[in-house]
């Protein structure tokens, strides 16, 4: 974003707003990344400065104005028509004010030719430049160009008008042929309805959305950052079309309802491509749905953005580049292990490198990875795929998941003859791993030779920075933190007061928290003597493991959660987390 870093660290140091330390850690933090961050925004990351704090100092360093785009700011509703909802979205910038033959915009990113050019080819106007936040900026625009109230009353519009239409009989289960169910689902109500929840889900960055039919109503909700909320719902007797018309969508049979059925499709918005995958299930009062929103824009992260410590991920990438060797990402379903596999390869990958996958489903198709997809209806398993891609000559392989004996021992034959592969468990922690593995039989000496790091990991909403503010924590959870880290009284704790850029919950997005245990002789020795997890973990503690309780609060006593989030994931110590 910002050309000349040197420049606003010296603002920033004449300011007051860092010292010759923070400056200098920060440089080196940048000089370690993978992927190059601006200077700014690497003293952001490391919670030295906020964004408004170099907004501000871009703003002196550019000689134009910042602005504050406070709680009442609005567009003027001719500059509003002037740039498209889309082109403000995209560059993160906002029409000020028109005067005569120039337009002013406040912008995220105030040297972003792109962006200027594009405005002066839309309006035909000379182009003046403020900048501000993205986050105040993303607010005003949600705030004035009311797209997601035009959504939410479009979508209540639809279920009235069609209320009105329809008597108590409609509302009675009736039985519809498969030809009346095409022509319901293809009804212009039914259209936008779909149309307009599922644009709705990506503004709210929503993971899933699940239509619940019950007798005489229909449940819609959306999960957002790991929590379900209630949405505008379709009427009952409009619920038929609407699953049709999703299962029209998705390729499934409008005709099959008695057995569960899987499906997807694609749909673009905001130029982004969206991939659905839907899930179909007979209940007692019709079929629920499920659609997965798997979007190709935020899956590919940069590992520095997926919530590592700077030495844990220090440690991961040098780990990751071992030739041979196995790495498991452990925890629970929707836990974050897919983003950050997906992470990894993006790091991996090169020109130089065959990397394979197996996977089932394949959620994300990466430029420069072979992707493979499972079949069990025709006998192509984990296992079966595995021993045909090291027919492959393959330097990496990516298993979707360690399920069975057969999948796991040839995962580790892999290791031992020369290739990385990384894989996931349905473990709680990272220590639990063995034993899973020694549950379906693998060998503990296969174990012992062949894993190299075992990740545990948890997603925790992270506080709006919105509207963070600091709060004085209760004793009860200082005694939590204070057994882990006995200097936390110390600390400044944080939490979100609510407003609408976080739908008044506080929270705004997820991060992950880890817990790291990379093999050594010690763990061997207890794995192959066959002591138990409760010494092991005892062991790997000692030996400097950081559990996920441990790395939750760290993340707390940087205000990007809070205590709650963290043991709502991790249990207590008194449980041994």
């Amino acid at each position: 974003m910002f050309k000349n870093s040197e420049a606003i660290g010296k603002i920033l140091l004449n300011s007051g707003k860092i010292d010759e330390v923070k400056l200098t850690q920060a440089a080196e933090e940048q000089s370690r990344m993978q992927l190059r961050l601006p200077l700014g925004e690497v003293l952001i990351k490391l919670g030295y400065i906020t964004s408004e704090d170099i907004a501000i100092a871009l703003a002196k360093q550019l000689g134009i104005p910042y602005h504050e785009l406070g709680e009442g700011f609005k567009f003027g509703s001719e500059e509003v028509r002037l740039i498209p909802e889309t082109v403000a979205r995209k560059f993160h910038l906002a029409p000020l004010e028109r005067k005569k033959n120039a337009i002013t915009i406040v912008m995220k990113d105030p040297l972003n030719l792109e962006a200027i050019d594009t405005v002066r080819s839309l309006t035909n106007l000379e182009v003046h430049r403020a900048v501000s936040t993205e986050e105040k900026i993303l607010a005003a625009i949600n705030q004035c160009y009311r797209e997601e109230a035009h959504i939410d009353r479009s979508l209540k519009d639809i279920v009235d008008l069609e209320m009105e239409k329809l008597d108590e009989d409609d509302i009675a289960e009736s039985s519809v042929d498969v030809d009346q169910l095409r022509v319901l689902a293809n009804d212009v109500p039914v259209v936008r309805f779909v149309n307009l929840l599922l644009l709705k889900a990506v503004r709210d960055r929503a993971s899933d959305i699940h239509f619940e039919p019950a007798e005489s109503e229909v449940t819609v909700r959306l999960r957002v950052d790991g929590l379900l909320r209630e949405v505008t719902p379709p009427p009952k007797a409009l619920y038929q079309a609407v699953v049709t018309r999703i299962k029209i969508l998705s390729n499934m049979d409008i005709a099959e309802k008695r057995l569960p059925q899987d499906g997807r499709f694609k749909f673009k918005v905001y130029s982004r491509i969206i991939d659905v995958r839907v899930s179909s299930l007979p209940e007692a009062n019709g079929e629920k749905l499920v659609l997965r929103i798997l979007d190709h824009q935020s899956l590919i992260v940069n590992m520095e953005d997926l919530g590592f410590e700077t030495d844990t991920l220090d440690r991961f990438q040098k780990i990751l580049k071992r030739p041979h060797g196995i790495i498991l990402l452990t925890g629970p379903t929707g836990s974050g292990k897919t983003t950050t596999l997906y992470s990894a390869l993006n790091f991996l990958k090169s020109p130089e490198k065959n990397i394979q996958t197996v996977e089932d489903p394949i959620e994300y198709l990466i430029k420069g990875v072979n992707q493979m997809q499972i079949k069990p209806q025709i006998d192509l398993s984990f296992a079966s795929a595995l021993r045909s891609i090291l027919r492959q000559d393959p330097d990496i392989i990516m298993i979707g998941e360690i399920r069975d004996l057969d999948t796991a021992r040839i995962a580790m034959r892999a290791a031992l003859t020369g290739h990385l592969v990384l894989s996931t468990l349905h473990t709680n922690d990272a220590t639990s791993a063995f034993n899973r593995l020694i549950d379906i039989g693998v060998e503990p000496y296969l174990i012992a030779s062949t894993i190299n790091l075992v990740i545990a990991q948890r997603l925790v909403r992270v506080v709006c920075k919105r509207c963070k503010r600091e709060i004085t924590e209760p004793l009860s959870s200082m005694k939590m933190v204070k057994s882990v880290y006995p200097e936390a009284g110390k600390w400044k704790f944080c939490m979100g007061e609510g407003c609408p850029e976080c739908r008044y919950t506080g929270y705004k997005g997820r991060t992950g928290i880890f817990e790291f245990l990379e093999m050594n002789e010690a763990i061997k020795d207890i794995i192959l003597d066959g002591r138990g997890e409760g010494l092991l973990r005892k062991r790997a503690i000692e030996l400097g493991m950081r559990t996920m309780l441990a790395d939750g609060f760290l993340k707390v006593k940087k205000g990007q959660t809070s205590i709650e989030e963290v043991l709502a994931v991790c249990p207590p110590p008194d449980i041994n987390c």
